[in-house]
């Protein structure tokens, strides 16, 4: 019995001496080795002095930016969505990847910005059912397991049927507010760090 914990007590002090670093033998990690960590891509656009994609709200100065190596998504005039990373940016137009059907590999895009109708935030979501949509009876469950409830004589089960009916709704109402029409309020610019 003795034995176990002497065990215990020497794999703790074994752990905490290999994994232990004291403070002052730390280095500080610099400012470039920072935003390295944080986002790579904004941080070779800082130290390379490229230039970035701006999609900027007039009305509340707000700006998202999508840098060399970045996602976006997009919708052309012709009704082309594109959702592919960034090649090239240069002063009127970028470069995006896009994979050719016909000869089955990927080629080089060259968009103007002022061909961009619609940028999307997130992807499409599908309409599915599976166990989330099914997820309000589970304060059903939890209510007949716990205080021994029956699920057909609760009256909160018209509440939990509702809900998981309305699901697929919530996902295409979800879905219609995904996206940022360029208008006069929304402007797609480029930027370049100095």
């Amino acid at each position: 019995m003795l034995y176990k914990y002497y065990t215990l007590i020497l794999f703790l002090v074994v752990c905490s001496t290999t994994l232990a670093q004291d403070f002052h033998l730390r280095q500080a990690d610099s400012v470039e080795e920072l935003l390295y960590k944080k986002d790579r891509n904004k941080a070779l656009a800082l130290f390379n002095k490229e230039k970035y994609l701006v999609l900027e709200n007039l009305r509340t100065n707000q700006r998202n930016r999508y840098y060399v190596g970045d996602l976006l998504s997009f919708k052309t005039k012709e009704g082309f969505v594109f959702a592919n990373d960034i090649y090239e940016v240069k002063d009127s137009s970028f470069v995006v990847t896009a994979l050719n059907e016909t000869t089955n590999r990927y080629e080089y895009v060259e968009i103007k910005l002022n061909e961009v109708t619609r940028i999307y935030k997130r992807p499409k979501r599908k309409i599915g059912i599976g166990w989330q949509t099914l997820s309000p009876f589970g304060y059903l469950v939890f209510e007949w397991a716990a205080w021994g409830v029956s699920p057909f004589q609760n009256n909160k089960w018209p509440i939990a049927a509702a809900l998981t009916v309305a699901q697929p709704f919530f996902t295409v109402v979800s879905n219609q507010f995904r996206s940022r029409k360029i208008t006069e309020n929304y402007r797609l610019r480029v930027f370049q760090s100095f």
